[in-house]
C-alpha cells in the first residue's frame, strides 16, 4: 500500500519537499514484502 506525502526527512536531517520536484505528493510504500512492479500502461488504439 502506497502512503502519499507532501515532504519527507533525509538521514542527514534535511527537508525535502515535493513542489520543489513539481510534484504535489511523494508516493511512500508502505507494507510488507516487496514494493509491487509498476503496472505496465496498455497501448492506445
Amino acid at each position: 500500500m502506497y502512503i502519499f506525502r507532501a515532504s519527507f526527512t533525509k538521514k542527514d536531517g534535511t527537508k525535502v519537499y515535493a513542489k520543489d520536484y513539481g510534484k504535489r505528493a511523494f508516493p511512500i510504500w508502505i507494507g510488507s514484502g516487496k514494493k509491487p512492479a509498476k503496472p505496465i500502461a496498455k497501448p492506445s488504439k
